[in-house]
């Protein structure tokens, strides 16, 4: 199971990415390409993601329990994932309804309130810090030998694209208040 949930992850910051640079360019006003299936994908694979990471909790739960240690300092990581995975689910329900609605067949842009930028933000910041706890567990089972400098390229990376996704969110509010 968790060699699924490992290469499922893989395919999901792939796709999370792809998605959230094109809904960028779309805030930005750049791009108007919608590719509405990579987006219901995507949600398909983080449900598929979250429910095998709800099965692997459950069980780490009862071997604690039957073991009488949780090792909660020993675990953060662990537990920093499971916690932001779920704010990760929660939050995804904004973000499905944050930019527009359907009335009839008609699509409508709604008002981007500081509330929905800031479940937006949330979500982003909720992504990168499940990210930032997950990549060097990932490389390691991925059989990375040099982790330790791929992890700080990684981190790279995602930093400067949440920084761009982050930035694109703001921007695309600061529009509506004009």
């Amino acid at each position: 199971m968790r060699k699924w949930n490992n290469i499922l992850a893989r395919v999901i910051i792939v796709l999370f990415l792809i998605h959230a640079l094109m809904g960028s360019l779309m805030l930005l006003g750049l791009s108007n390409i919608s590719f509405k299936p990579l987006s219901w994908l995507l949600f398909a694979l983080v449900i598929a993601h979250g429910i095998l990471g709800i099965f692997a909790t459950i069980q780490a739960m009862k071997n604690s329990k039957e073991s009488g240690k949780w090792y909660l300092r020993q675990n953060a990581a662990y537990w920093t994932k499971r916690f932001s995975g779920l704010a990760i689910l929660l939050l995804l329900c904004f973000h499905i309804s944050a930019y527009t609605t359907t009335v009839g067949n008609a699509f409508f842009l709604k008002e981007f309130t500081f509330g929905r930028m800031t479940a937006q933000l949330s979500l982003l910041l909720s992504i990168f810090i499940h990210l930032a706890v997950s990549v060097k567990s990932m490389l390691i089972a991925k059989g990375v030998v040099k982790f330790k400098e791929r992890t700080i390229d990684w981190m790279m990376v995602l930093s400067l694209m949440m920084l761009f996704f982050s930035i694109a969110v703001v921007i695309y509010f600061i529009q509506w208040q004009v």
